[in-house]
């Protein structure tokens, strides 16, 4: 019978076992395991019997949502994904959860879920990576200092693109659009310039985008984002006691 454990900062490097920072898949809990800030996370191992742990949940507190933190489980085995839910999550409090949508079943009876949005992970193609120059793209930070280039119209940002999380090898990118500019070009320049920076980083850019959202991905396929066949679903979760 395994046990959960919550581990401290210390011991977070032995996660680092458990999966492979060379792949686009790994990458969203290689992070959150390895390279949130310590004081904004929360780690829970799955130890089935052994010294070492067999997966593990991390609780996220993000600046994509002020109040849900993010959940990103990383377990192959549904008993264990359900205690570690158990063990992570608060009774009545909602967060957000990613996890790969074959993994949906496993948690449905644990937690309910809604505001579900089922999204393709895309990978960067370096040698089809199209550079766009546009002078109205401007170059900013985020409030945590991550990169971000935006295009206003004066006080008013019409597309930005920026980093939601950067790691040891990859950083994922995300695009926000004013549905009144669609066809400009805006999005593609924006999105095309935050892949340079990360690219000049020695970063490889992730990008998920809504399966179902054409736009955004012919955009993305434009710049040189390609689909790695990783579907995940991210929606909202609240622990059923």
């Amino acid at each position: 019978m395994g046990e959960v454990r919550r581990i401290n900062s210390q011991e977070r490097g032995q996660l680092g076992q458990l999966v492979d920072d060379r792949s686009a898949t790994d990458a969203l809990a290689t992070y959150y395991a390895l390279y949130h800030p310590v004081e904004r996370v929360a780690l829970y191992a799955y130890f089935p019997g052994r010294a070492s742990p067999s997966g593990f949940l991390a609780i996220a507190q993000t600046g994509w949502d002020l109040f849900r933190p993010m959940a990103v489980p990383f377990i192959a085995q549904p008993q264990a994904m359900t205690a570690l839910l158990r063990a992570g999550l608060e009774p009545h409090r909602p967060v957000m959860i990613q996890l790969p949508i074959d993994q949906r079943p496993w948690i449905e009876a644990t937690v309910e879920l809604s505001e579900v949005q089922v999204l393709e992970l895309l990978r960067l193609d370096p040698a089809a990576y199209k550079p766009e120059i546009n002078v109205l793209v401007v170059e900013d930070a985020s409030p945590s200092g991550l990169p971000r280039f935006e295009v206003r119209s004066g006080e008013v940002v019409r597309s930005a693109a920026g980093v939601n999380w950067s790691g040891g090898r990859f950083a994922e990118v995300y695009l926000e659009s004013d549905a009144e500019i669609s066809g400009r070009g805006y999005s593609r320049s924006a999105l095309s310039a935050i892949v340079g920076r990360l690219l000049a980083d020695h970063k490889v850019p992730l990008y998920r985008v809504e399966v179902e959202d054409v736009r955004s991905q012919a955009e993305a396929h434009w710049v040189g984002f390609r689909k790695t066949g990783e579907r995940t679903i991210l929606a909202q979760a609240v622990l059923r006691v």
